[in-house]
């Protein structure tokens, strides 16, 4: 069984960000794009803003927190990540092809 395959995560809890540049190359430019909204969520919303693709290669943004942080606001995060996605359907299409391509590439 496939899993997800995670291309960027920033937390709140470590004040860091990671992007996985094992999957493939992606421009700096749309690194940056998805970055910069990605810890705009978390300094909205806190926790953890994650981003990946699933097995069919779609790709998902997600939020969460860890059990214990009443900081955390879900409802803000969901409304964050909906804008987002709205406001980037193309990167998000666009990503799902690079990551198809790169996949098809030997990435399994």
């Amino acid at each position: 069984m496939e899993e997800k395959v995670i291309l960027a995560y920033v937390s709140q809890y470590k004040n860091k960000y990671y992007f996985n540049q094992d999957i493939g190359k992606l421009p700096d430019a749309v690194k940056n794009e998805i970055l910069s909204g990605m810890i705009f969520i978390t300094e909205e919303a806190g926790g953890v803003t994650e981003l990946g693709f699933e097995p069919d290669g779609t790709v998902y943004l997600d939020t969460y927190a860890e059990e214990d942080d009443l900081g955390y606001d879900q409802i803000s995060g969901r409304l964050l990540i909906s804008e987002f996605e709205r406001e980037h359907k193309e990167l998000f299409d666009q990503l799902k092809t690079w990551f198809r391509t790169v996949k098809r590439g030997g990435l399994s």
